[in-house]
């Protein structure tokens, strides 16, 4: 009798067990399945694009607090001269705006030269021409441009700015972690605000396009996508090229200006 009653407790062990271990398994499902639902993906991507903006923000008002004429980080308070560091650095600024203006006039000569290569050759899809297609491809260039461009033009804005304001930590009591924080804090100003900013761009075009492309998320009957989905993806990357042509400028022709 005790080995019957000592083999139905350890039965009764094992299937609370299972049924312990199955009922996890179940609320991990359900989990899962939460996360990944469309509202789940869309809040997502919002917050966290949102919270990299923020992010970006807040990093460049840790850099703004040091001050080029006043205050506790200056090189005024160590007993030297800020006045000719603020005139290089105003020259610095000039310079780089003005190195701005000029390559951002080409990149929109570009943005606009390519947007209508991209239409067309985008636009003759399985020996036909389709203009909605190439009409979304060129917009999406279009958008990944124009977000490619703010973007630089908020890292180079920040990095000048940040400058000046490294060399005044490093003339401070704690050189080292202080000037490599503000340069630090600088360049993360741009990584996060270009990552939040194109999430949000991409998101919005996605959005935008998929009213267009309406079966997009339409599965036949041999698990097949549906063609909206193909040219919707296509559509989309459009967004990256226009993005990296932008880029390929800001790197040869910031590369060119600082070393000249």
């Amino acid at each position: 009798v005790g080995e019957g009653v000592a083999d139905s407790i350890g039965a009764l062990g094992t299937l609370s067990l299972h049924l312990r271990s199955r009922a996890r398994e179940e609320t991990s499902l359900n989990m899962a399945k939460s996360i990944m639902s469309d509202e789940g993906a869309d809040a997502f991507i919002f917050i966290t694009a949102i919270i990299g903006v923020i992010f970006a923000w807040f990093q460049y008002k840790l850099v703004a607090k040091v001050s080029l004429t006043g205050g506790s980080n200056t090189l005024s308070n160590s007993g030297l001269d800020t006045s000719k560091l603020i005139v290089i650095y105003d020259a610095i600024r000039d310079g780089a705006d003005s190195f701005l203006r000029a390559e951002y006039t080409i990149c929109a000569y570009f943005i606009a030269a390519f947007g209508i290569i991209v239409l067309l050759m985008t636009s003759y899809v399985e020996k036909e021409f389709h203009i909605d297609q190439g009409g979304l491809t060129a917009i999406s260039f279009v958008a990944g441009g124009i977000t490619s461009i703010i973007s630089g033009l908020i890292g180079m804005k920040v990095a000048v700015f940040a400058n000046a304001r490294t060399t005044i930590m490093a003339a401070g009591p704690n050189p080292w972690t202080d000037a490599f924080n503000t340069a630090f804090r600088a360049g993360s100003v741009m990584g996060f605000s270009l990552c939040g900013l194109s999430m949000l761009v991409l998101y919005v075009l996605a959005h935008l396009f998929a009213v267009h492309f309406k079966d997009w998320d339409v599965i036949d009957d041999h698990g097949h996508a549906n063609k909206d989905a193909l040219h919707l993806m296509e559509a989309l990357a459009g967004y990256g090229l226009g993005g990296s042509s932008i880029a390929l400028f800001g790197r040869v022709g910031g590369g060119i200006y600082t070393k000249a």
